[in-house]
């Protein structure tokens, strides 16, 4: 897994806002940009219908960013592990029969994780690698420049959210590569 890049340069120094220095060479134009959900990254093994392997996001520690190591990778999620009790609550709340056999990538989302920004009664799983699940949170006339995408990102509500805010933008190109942009990475 690739950290997916900030499109603007953030102030490291200070309050680590983003300014209006663009920071990577992207075609917006050529994009989808679908909403960025506020919650945990999972991955999903199934095969014939049925969740065979749960793993859960890991980020490098600050000892392995020193040694190069920037970018996260999966671990096997532990169901009898406290830690890892609503990925799995998740994971059961969540209709998964029908999802082809592979690994998909996921976020657990709801009311027991990151404090339920999108307000759901329960937590649940949102295949965002999937393309019908991608659809579902994909956005329209979405601008790319600093203050009309502030403006946006002000005035837009999650799709899949109880009247709450989304949590940002994830832009994907056709060959594969993504940027994004957070509420929180402005001043809002």
């Amino acid at each position: 897994m690739k950290k997916i890049l900030t499109i603007y340069d953030r102030n490291w120094e200070g309050n680590r806002k983003v300014n209006e220095k663009l920071i990577v060479d992207f075609k917006f134009e050529e994009a989808i940009a679908t909403e960025k959900l506020d919650g945990m990254n999972i991955r999903l093994t199934i095969r014939s219908g049925t969740v065979v392997r749960v793993e859960k996001r890991r980020n490098p520690s600050k000892i392995q960013k020193h040694q190069g190591i920037i970018n996260p990778w999966y671990v096997d999620a532990v169901e009898s592990d406290s830690r890892d009790k609503w990925i799995f609550d998740a994971v059961k709340n969540t209709d998964l029969t029908k999802v082809k056999d592979g690994e998909w990538s996921a976020e657990v989302i709801g009311k027991n994780i990151q404090g339920n920004p999108l307000n759901l009664e329960k937590n649940e799983v949102f295949l965002f690698s999937l393309p019908d699940w991608k659809a579902k949170i994909t956005l329209e006339n979405v601008p790319a420049t600093f203050d009309d995408l502030r403006a946006y990102l002000v005035a837009q509500k999650s799709k899949i959210g109880n009247d709450a805010p989304i949590e940002g933008i994830v832009w994907h190109h056709p060959d594969g590569s993504m940027v994004k942009i957070k509420r929180k990475d402005f001043d809002l």
